[in-house]
């Protein structure tokens, strides 16, 4: 398993070789700790700009999976998934943090290391029948063979391979056969992780605030606030940007309008827009500095009104 980290910067010159981990679908997982930009921006601010960049910011159709830690805590939680999904279907993964997470600190209980979930990790050790792009028929995981193992000896690339054999080709078919079976085994991890959950208020409403990321804590207060004053607002946070949870558009669409508060021009809401046709209303923020609570109570306020 391969990890290595950077801000949008290093991750965009990262980007050939993450690429070339999808084509080879090999297990990797990168951090990217994001910040002001674009170039090199203000490189000591917050921002959550590169969302697009993780989730479509490679040549050629090259998906992976992508989540983000909310709070300084929760990255212990989503580095260990990040490895289960990239050992389970052999594929890179990028984890979203920024400036603000990096530079925050929270009490934090040393967990238990033998209470913590453990997932199964299967090195494919039997020569027969083997090619390094066979599918497992539920994950579309290729197998993972440890180099130098007797009999597994093989050759991977960036170039495109064989359905069938694993060896070079450069027939049209097979490589539209390829392209679509690497973004089914992407596709395919949202039946592989749970479902999205309502962080805090109802599952239907008048509206839903929904954030990723940093933007947990304000988000979290704003709406506690709003539904002390009696207004029917909810919290939902995302851990998993790419896939999406399968059952997530279907708690959209049970609240009349959607506000997505974020730290840059409106990343998330456009990708929500897009997926679900949602009226998802963005409230951005690229000033370098993370949301206050009255910030996010205002947009609130601005399309639900005052209490009544």
């Amino acid at each position: 398993l391969g990890v290595t980290s950077s801000s949008g910067p290093g991750i965009a010159l990262k980007g050939e070789a993450i690429g070339l981990a999808v084509a080879t679908e090999l297990p990797l997982v990168i951090v990217n700790a994001q910040r002001a930009g674009p170039s090199t921006g203000m490189p000591t601010k917050t921002e959550q700009a590169d969302l697009f960049q993780a989730v479509y910011g490679r040549n050629g159709d090259a998906p992976l999976p992508v989540l983000a830690a909310a709070t300084s805590t929760d990255c212990f939680d989503v580095a260990i998934e990040a490895v289960r999904l990239a050992t389970q279907y052999m594929t890179p993964v990028m984890i979203l943090t920024d400036g603000y997470l990096s530079n925050a600190a929270e009490p934090w209980r040393i967990p238990d290391v033998d209470e913590i979930p453990t997932f199964h990790v299967q090195f494919r050790t039997d020569p027969d029948g083997f090619q390094p792009f066979l599918r497992d028929p539920e994950k579309l995981a290729r197998p993972w063979a440890v180099p130098g193992t007797p009999g597994l000896e093989h050759r991977i690339g960036g170039l495109e391979r064989d359905y069938d054999t694993g060896h070079i080709s450069y027939d049209p078919e097979n490589h539209e056969r390829m392209t679509q079976v690497r973004a089914a085994k992407v596709a395919g991890i949202a039946n592989g992780i749970p479902e999205q959950v309502v962080t805090m208020g109802g599952e239907t409403g008048s509206l839903v605030v929904v954030g990723w990321g940093s933007t947990y804590g304000p988000i979290r207060q704003a709406v506690k606030q709003a539904r002390e004053e009696g207004r029917q607002v909810s919290h939902l946070h995302l851990r998993y940007l790419n896939p999406f949870p399968r059952n997530l558009g279907d708690l959209l669409r049970g609240f009349e309008h959607v506000l997505v508060p974020e730290m840059n021009t409106g990343q998330l809401a456009t990708m929500l827009r897009s997926t679900y046709l949602v009226p998802a209303v963005a409230l951005p923020k690229v000033s370098g500095k993370p949301f206050k609570v009255r910030e996010v109570d205002q947009g609130i306020r601005s399309i639900i009104g005052e209490p009544k």
